[in-house]
């Protein structure tokens, strides 16, 4: 099956240098999900986004608790003015509008996010104002008495309900901050600067209850000639992480070895995603070299290639004379060098980026925010770039995304030039284009 899977990838591998940007983004809708509006008003109240100015940024996720004392007064304030209103309309009126239980509902609703404490004291209130209304409605004292046993057995579940959340998020917080650590042992910072270049990273998971996922980020700052990793994983979930987490460790590895030039760097780590892979798992990457004389070495594996934006140009995808397929699927590994003048900045991505899509289903365009990658910082630029993808998509993300924007920085030299530019000019002049950054035919999201 796996070979069947192979001929599959490598009969489109043709038409990988066909598309565009734009023709990628035209792919089939998979399916969008409804937003409850009290969800949504939720997260805009609770959320909140941790991110780093060096290295990875990663969004805080995991469901958000209420930030700060002010919004927490706030909330028990309208409480209190909510119930207070209802008892002094109940008083007023000399008879019952509604009955006492309902008084209820205000501990209830600060149960879901207050602690035990404040819970407490508005059920008390809620008790006492429901006693006090009791005694001077008419009516039978069987159901008086039956209307504040709701009150006095809701505003008991109430503070119960508000003491195990309590604990769960506590118990909840701990975990996660034992997960964070090993979520950042197997995510390393990203320097940000390297032998001939600046780096910026940046990296969102899509899953709410973890920082890290299947996409693949990993830079080896060599002395000499740095090297990095980008790529996804096919699927979802603990596998794909684990399954991210073993080509990471073997592209570290392989890169300790002296010796080993970038395609044999890829040979260990599709050997390591072979063996530890499922039946239908893959994982499409690029493998990177920058040479300080300036060159850049690509080893592209089914993922879609770099952009490079120059100076005065736009947009141009760095495209292999020949593909591969994906790690774990025996590719053909070929590299190709490219030349890179000081000033260019490189765009590697995962296909995250170009697959998020808003709310009327139109795809992120890398190319209409051309100068927001041309800010002078670099940190700015990535910050700035995931500042609209998370306004495009509402902060609602289907996929993983990994950025990694590199700036070259150190003179190109021309000697040897023609040599290092043979596999690029092999390619032809028209590969340096937006076009080519669709899917091979074959291959499925990641």
């Amino acid at each position: 099956m796996r070979d069947s899977r192979k001929a599959a990838l490598m009969s489109g591998t043709a038409k990988f240098s066909a598309g565009s940007v734009a023709a990628w983004n035209g792919r089939s809708d998979r399916g969008s999900r409804l937003q409850r509006p009290l969800a949504r008003a939720g997260q805009w109240v609770c959320r909140s986004v941790l991110r780093s100015g060096r290295g990875i940024a990663l969004d805080a996720s995991g469901p958000a608790q209420p930030s700060g004392d002010r919004v927490r007064r706030v909330f028990v304030l309208m409480l209190l003015l909510a119930t207070a209103a209802v008892g002094v309309a109940q008083f007023s009126t000399g008879h019952g509008l509604i009955p006492v239980a309902w008084l209820s509902v205000g501990p209830l609703l600060a149960s879901l996010v207050l602690s035990p404490r404040i819970t407490a004291g508005l059920a008390g209130s809620a008790v006492l104002l429901g006693a006090g209304l009791a005694v001077g409605q008419p009516g039978s004292p069987g159901m008086l008495t039956s209307h504040l046993s709701v009150l006095v057995l809701l505003a008991a579940f109430a503070v119960a309900n508000a003491a195990l959340r309590t604990a769960a998020q506590q118990r909840l917080s701990q975990v996660r901050a034992v997960a964070r650590v090993a979520q950042s042992a197997l995510l390393r910072e990203v320097p940000a600067t390297v032998t001939a270049g600046r780096l910026a990273s940046r990296y969102v998971s899509a899953a709410a209850e973890a920082r890290v996922g299947g996409d693949v980020l990993e830079v080896v700052p060599d002395a000499a000639r740095p090297r990095w990793l980008i790529g996804d994983t096919r699927g979802k979930g603990l596998p794909a992480v684990r399954l991210a987490s073993v080509a990471m460790t073997s592209f570290r590895d392989a890169c300790a070895q002296p010796g080993l030039s970038l395609a044999e760097i890829a040979r260990v780590v599709d050997r390591s995603v072979t063996r530890a892979a499922g039946e239908e798992d893959f994982v499409t990457a690029v493998f990177a070299e920058l040479d300080p004389h300036g060159f850049l070495q690509l080893v592209t594996c089914g993922h879609p290639p770099p952009l490079r934006l120059t100076a005065g140009g736009g947009l141009q995808a760095l495209n292999p004379h020949a593909y591969a397929t994906p790690l774990g699927l025996h590719p053909h590994l070929q590299p190709s060098t490219f030349t890179i003048s000081p000033g260019d900045r490189l765009v590697f991505y995962t296909d995250g980026l170009l697959e998020a899509r808003d709310r009327a289903g139109r795809y992120f365009r890398l190319e209409d925010w051309a100068d927001t990658l041309r800010q002078p910082d670099l940190q700015a630029a990535a910050d700035g770039l995931l500042d609209q993808l998370l306004a495009h998509t509402r902060r609602k993300l289907d996929d993983d995304v990994a950025l990694l924007l590199v700036e070259a920085t150190s003179p190109a030299r021309c000697e040897d030039r023609g040599t290092h530019d043979r596999d690029s000019a092999a390619a032809g002049p028209g590969d340096l284009s937006l076009a080519g950054t669709s899917r091979p035919a074959g291959i499925g999201a990641a």
